[in-house]
């Protein structure tokens, strides 16, 4: 009976400080880490107890390179100190392939890179026999991978220039046949009998020799009737 009272008493005497090394269970609410970089996550979730823990990586269009997309446990839920939260981190937005913008012309390459998500940069204009408006050149070239957003440079055509011909006091006949070896159009003919001159000579030209203009502009003549 003694040893069962001795024993009771040594157990009371040790209950406090068994109740002192016993540590207590604390919890807390997950924090919202989502939109935040990796190491900003891993900081607000230790200063409350809790670790992170990335399982996994996606690309995405809204959530920056490096910074969380999700978590588990979801933010507001009530765990206890020591819970690993699990999350996924961005990759950022997924890469585009440039595509090939040569010989398109130019609204359509507009289009084309607006429906990918790129964007136009310089723009260089260039004399060539290409229709007026073709892409000639571009920047990064066909089959770059580059990230959304990325500008495109192109070189764009705006037709061959030729020189305008001296017609005035040309016969128009022989006028007509200059012209149109030269690669110019008629666009209109008019008589006048204000000045002298003969019969079907060219008194008047519009534009006026000497000028810079695009092949197969239309000229504009004045002879005398």
């Amino acid at each position: 009976m003694k040893k069962i009272l001795i024993f009771i008493l040594i157990a009371l005497l040790l209950l406090p400080i068994l109740g002192c090394n016993r540590k207590e269970v604390k919890i807390v609410k997950v924090p919202d880490i989502t939109n935040l970089k990796v190491d900003e996550a891993e900081k607000k979730l230790s200063d409350i107890g809790l670790m992170l823990e990335i399982t996994n990586s996606e690309y995405s269009e809204t959530v920056p390179l490096d910074h969380i997309i999700s978590q588990s446990p979801q933010s507001g839920e009530s765990v206890k100190q020591g819970t690993v939260v699990k999350a996924i981190v961005s990759n950022g937005p997924k890469n585009i392939t440039v595509p090939n913008l040569v010989g398109k012309n130019f609204s359509e390459a507009l289009s084309i890179l607006k429906d990918i998500g790129l964007t136009v940069g310089d723009i260089t204009d260039k004399e060539d026999k290409s229709p007026v408006g073709t892409v000639l050149l571009q920047d990064p070239a066909a089959g770059s991978i580059v990230p959304p957003g990325k500008s495109v440079r192109m070189t764009v055509s705006i037709g061959t220039f030729v020189i305008v011909p001296n017609l005035i006091g040309m016969n128009i006949d022989d006028a007509k046949k200059l012209l149109s070896k030269e690669g110019f159009r008629i666009e209109r003919i008019d008589e006048t009998d204000i000045a002298k001159g003969t019969k079907g000579m060219v008194l008047y030209q519009y534009p006026m020799p000497g000028l810079k203009v695009r092949a197969g502009a239309e000229i504009r003549l004045k002879i005398s009737k």
